[in-house]
Order: C-alpha cells, then structure tokens, then sequence
C-alpha cells in the first residue's frame, strides 16, 4: 500500500473518534431549593488567603426560577442574573465582567449574545442551538438538582456567555467524602467536572437541599467554602456566625508587577532551551557525522508543510477552536483525536518527504538531522512565540491604557491578562524549555523510525510512528488537564528517555552502513 493511499484511512479513524458515548444527557429532578434561599461562600486563594466572597440567591418567577450571584473580590466584582424554566434550563442570563455586560437569550433553534461596552456601544450575535445547553454560570448550583449517587456519570453541553464558546462537560461522582468548611462538616459527593480543557471539583451535601458545600478550581488553586446559609428569605441563618470579614472593596485593578524570577528563568533557561539548543544540536550532527544543513532545513521545511494540512483540518472538525465538531468530545477523546490528528499529518508527511524528495539521505545520521531539524523549527517557533509575549507584557507592565484611550472595560481584561502572567510560577517556564527537549528526542527516533521504514519499504514504521505520536500528544493534552503541568512533564520526560533508546537501539552497527550521498 503506498503511503498516501493510508490517507483517508486515517482520516476516518480520526472523525470516528467522535463517536464514542459519554454516559447519558443530564436530566434534572425538581428543585430541591426554596425562594429566598441564599447561600455565602468564602473565596480562598492559591496559597490558601481569603481574598473574597461568593453570593447565591434563588427566587421563583412566573415561569421558573432566578438565580443571582455576586463574586467580590479585591481587584474586582462579578454579577450575574439568570432566569431558568421550570425545567430549570436557561431563558436569559445577564452578567458583568470587567466594566463590560453581556446579555444571553436562550431560544429554541438559537443564542443570542448582545455585548454591551462601558461606553454604552452594543453588538449581538447568533449562536446555532441543537438540543439542550446550559448556561456555565449556573452550572455550580444546577448540579444541585442532580440525582446523585455512587458510580453517576453524565455529560452535558455548555455554553460561556462572553465567549460564545460551547464545550462539553462529563460530570463524574468520585465518591462519597466527608467535607469541613466554616459552615461545618457535611457528608457529600464528590463530583469532578472535566471538559477539554480542564478539571473542576465540586463537593454536594448528601442531604436535602443538597448545598454546594465547596468547590475547587484545579487549574488557578482557588476554592468556594460553604459559610452560611439561609434555606428562606426568613428562615435563620445556619453554619459560621462570623461575618466579621470583609472583602476589600474595589477601586481598580491591581498595578502588574514584573516578576524578575520569571523574567531570568525565561532568558536564561528557557530561551536558550527552545531557540540556541536545536541549532546547537544541528551544528553537532554536521560535525560528528558530516550531515549537512540542508537536511536539517529539509526537516524543518517538513514540519512547516505539515501544519498547512494539520491547521486547517483541526480547525475545520473544531479541534483548533473547541466549542463545535470534534472539540465538543469529552477530554479522552479529544485528547485522542489531537494526539492521532498530529500523528497523521506530520509522519506522513515525514514518510513523503523522505521517500519522494530527500532520496539521497539513506542513513541512520541522517535521519538524526533530518529529526532535529522537524523538532527544533517547532521549538524555535515556540520560543519566538514566547519571546515576542514576554515583550509584550514587558511593555503593558509600564503602557497606561487608559492614556491611550482604550475604553475602560478592555483596559482591566487587558491588565487582568498582565497580573495573571506575571504571577506564573517560575518553574512554569523551565518546564515549558524542557518540553521542547523532550519534543525533540521525540521526533528524532520518530525520523529513525521513518527513515528505517523508508529504506526496507515496509509501511509498517508509518503506521508505528501515527502510534507513537498518538500516544505522545495524548498523554501532553490529557495530563495537563487531569494531573497538572509537573507530572505531565514526568511522563513526556518518561517517554523522550524510551525515545532515546529507540535511537540507540536503531543505530547501524557501523555509520558507513547506508547509501553514499553528498555529505557537503
């Protein structure tokens, strides 16, 4: 079979990747709230401060039930109003992030978004709908509405209004733990909530009405806890009586400070890591075993013309922009069809280039630099990515917006952007150099491979290396969202260890065992 006769093949495998179940459709039971009830939750931060407090209000309406909230903290406050039906999904929804307001309505065969600036400017857009969708700002409390138990498994399709983004959500019943905030200690379920990008907990009472008794954002380290309650507007309020704290109130946003750790870690480490290293590794490959440049550049150019199929499919299926296609798919198979997406286009674009046009690299050598070079173009794309954003938040650190005469709203979504990434751990950025390393040993024996396959005519390496690739990208978009950046890391350092042993271990027994060609 020739190589691109695996095409459609595989593109198939890819698309029915989508196919897969992911338990049922949620269905809620009735309210298990009253009106009036209201519910007050501490924020505690990632080193474990209280920085804020979260405000949840039911109310009935002639069609259903309201639902308001209110998140302060010290940099600023969050609103929202929803109206939901009987039913309890949503009808409208208003909220406010930013200075900016944005107003959702829920129609049966569309979504309207209208957005409305600081300055009063306004502009809607439409959203297609099919079939049941939930607002993600009333997704914490709806939950409450759940039936559920040990062993409960659901998914549902959301919607975050001042994205329009639309994802898919498996909520999952991780057990039954007891649970000790300011209001007391609760005996809940245990409810992880994943979709493609991340994983959320929540932890619900057992019993009626079922209170969101804490949650926590894995990814920011944030957390609600549970202070108190209030079962009706004249009902006593029960858990901590101590309402002695306060939040902050806001005035601006906080002023981004340079984090010089950050800053050397990134110039020292990893920039050097991902732009010097595969040039570095290049020059050593010429000079140990005489392979040229242009093999390299050759396996560079091979990496550029692999993303001119690869982008456009990922973002024609919706893995480039989530929210539609193949990007609805829970994070397993998400996870898979990226993994299997990348594998499809830049080995088989590797197979291509080695067989068709670089027909006079025939050699173990070679492959090492025709690898280094598909690898180190992509770390030095990267690395230019992240040089050009260091500069740029470099530059917003010091630029008054507001000076420039960037409405209000976008200047504090802007500068909200600057604080966040000055306050990225350091060891973010050594781990973002090292992955580089490991990407590149990855597509080093990738090219062996290859190349072995390319010599011996044996399409079985091809389809080896799709594996291989699959389960290498599977394991980098998986992990980070279930087991965080650290032991994603691990397990990438894990496999570029196995990859440098496939290299070894596919070396000739002498170099001068291959085809002669130009060396100069």
């Amino acid at each position: 079979m020739k190589p691109y006769q695996l095409l459609p093949v595989l593109l198939a495998l890819l698309l029915l990747t989508a196919c897969g179940a992911v338990g049922d459709e949620i269905a809620f039971e009735a309210a298990p709230w009253q009106d009036g009830e209201t519910s007050e939750y501490d924020v505690i931060n990632a080193q474990g401060e209280r920085v804020g407090t979260a405000v949840w209000q039911w109310h009935t309406t002639p069609t259903g039930w309201q639902q308001t909230y209110t998140v302060t903290l010290p940099s600023r406050v969050d609103s929202g109003v929803m109206l939901l039906g009987h039913d309890l999904l949503p009808q409208t929804s208003e909220m406010a992030r930013g200075g900016v307001a944005y107003t959702t309505t829920y129609d049966e065969q569309q979504i309207t978004i209208t957005t409305t600036a600081a300055d009063g400017t306004s502009s809607s857009r439409t959203i297609n709908r099919s079939g049941m969708i939930i607002d993600n700002d009333q997704s914490l409390q709806v939950q409450r509405a759940l039936p559920l138990s040990d062993g409960y498994a659901a998914h549902y399709r959301g919607l975050v209004a001042n994205t329009g983004a639309q994802f898919t959500t498996n909520l999952r019943v991780a057990g039954a733990e007891s649970v000790t905030t300011p209001a007391g200690t609760f005996e809940t379920w245990h409810v992880t909530m994943t979709t493609a990008g991340a994983t959320h907990d929540a932890w619900y009472d057992q019993e009626p009405p079922h209170l969101l008794v804490k949650y926590h954002n894995r990814q920011a380290g944030s957390q609600f806890l549970l202070r108190r309650w209030q079962e009706t507007a004249v009902a006593p309020w029960q858990g901590s009586s101590d309402d002695t704290f306060v939040p902050e109130t806001p005035t601006e946003m906080a002023a981004a400070e340079v984090n010089y750790l950050l800053t050397a870690v990134m110039l020292l480490f990893q920039f050097p890591l991902m732009i010097l290293f595969p040039l570095l590794l290049g020059g050593w490959i010429k000079r140990r075993f005489g392979i040229s440049w242009t093999v390299f550049g050759i396996g560079a150019l091979t990496f550029i013309l692999s993303q001119v199929g690869h982008i456009p499919f990922n973002w024609a299926t919706g893995l480039l922009t989530g929210g539609w296609g193949l990007g609805l798919l829970p994070l397993p198979l998400l996870a898979l069809a990226l993994g299997l997406s990348a594998g499809l286009f830049e080995e088989v674009a590797r197979w291509l280039v080695l067989r068709y046009w670089l027909k006079q690299a025939r050699g173990w050598p070679e492959a090492l630099q025709f690898g280094a070079g598909h690898g180190g173009i992509e770390a030095i794309l990267f690395g230019l990515l992240v040089v050009v954003n260091l500069v740029a938040m470099l530059a917003l650190t010091t630029i008054d917006l507001a000076a420039l005469g960037v409405p209000p709203g976008d200047a504090a979504t802007v500068q909200a952007g600057v604080v966040q990434f000055w306050q990225t751990p350091w060891y973010m950025s050594a781990l973002a150099g090292l992955e580089r390393l490991f990407a590149i040993s990855f597509h080093i024996a990738m090219a062996v491979l290859i190349m072995r396959g390319v010599m011996r005519g044996q399409i079985i390496y091809l389809l080896a290396a799709i594996a291989a690739h699959t389960a290498f990208n599977f394991w980098a978009v998986w992990s980070v969202a279930t087991v965080g950046p650290v032991w994603t890391e691990v397990g990438l350092a894990v496999m570029a260890a196995g990859c440098l042993g496939l290299i070894i271990w596919l070396r000739p027994s002498t170099i001068d065992e291959r085809s002669d060609h130009d060396r100069n």
